[in-house]
């Protein structure tokens, strides 16, 4: 049984500053900032929290500059997190990171793989980008990314998955999907300059597995990999979401 489409939007604004380097900020797990030493064992209907982080590609080890947005939706309502003017700031901006711009996600203490959102030396952007939250018992086992090939042809999606250390994802034989959909920046400054959105960095987030008492998660049925073509224009462009309001926090 499906689980009705409910949209989460965060309108927020990308205000924040690239200061933090990963050498010197211990991982502690994704929390959240209002309430970090809270214990949160996932329960479908009950808000938890999820990190969304923009940094560069490359070696992460060897400390890198990074922003990162928190959002608390509620567990197994597939939702949505929306940054505006995201594409304008991060690729049209003065102020930009050099090379690559990659997100990953992360709830609990599970991360996600680096997909990269902006490849400047191509002029590509991916802005297609759905996280798969696995849980057993109220407790992430993985975030993993959702098949990204479903939005164009083969000629258009490209490997773009990589681990923290700068490798390509395939390269390491990770059974999970790793290629993405892009526009050129050409594509994406005429759909900015029209009042498009669709370069704009939006993350989608479904659930798998089990809430802490045992329930089973339904929304991973909602994800777009899970729907022909047909089916999956009507989802992006026929549905009109609901606005909740939302405080952001970083």
């Amino acid at each position: 049984m499906m689980v009705p489409l409910r949209w989460l939007v965060a309108a927020v604004l990308l205000s924040f500053t690239f200061a933090q380097e990963a050498s010197r900020v211990p991982w502690i797990g994704c929390v959240d900032p209002a309430n970090p030493d809270a214990v949160e064992n996932i329960k479908i209907g009950d808000p938890h929290t999820i990190c969304l982080t923009l940094g560069p590609g490359g070696n992460w080890a060897a400390g890198v500059e990074y922003g990162r947005y928190t959002w608390r939706p509620k567990a197994d309502e597939y939702s949505r997190f929306y940054i505006p003017d995201s594409y304008k700031d991060l690729v049209q901006g003065d102020d930009v990171l050099q090379g690559n711009i990659t997100i990953h996600t992360a709830a609990q203490t599970q991360l996600s793989f680096l997909r990269v959102y902006y490849d400047p030396a191509n002029f590509r952007i991916y802005p297609f980008l759905t996280a798969v939250i696995d849980v057993e018992k109220g407790i992430v086992q993985g975030v993993a990314w959702d098949d990204a090939c479903v939005f164009c042809g083969k000629s258009r999606c490209l490997e773009n998955m990589y681990n923290f250390d700068g490798k390509l994802a395939s390269e390491l034989n990770i059974n999970s999907p790793s290629k993405g959909c892009y526009f050129t920046e050409e594509e994406c400054n005429k759909i900015h300059a029209d009042g498009g959105t669709d370069c704009d960095i939006t993350l989608y987030a479904v659930w798998t597995g089990t809430d802490i008492d045992g329930n089973a998660f339904q929304s991973s049925g909602n994800r777009f990999s899970a729907f022909p073509p047909g089916r999956l224009q009507d989802r992006l462009f026929n549905q009109l979401p609901d606005f909740p309001s939302f405080n952001d926090l970083f």
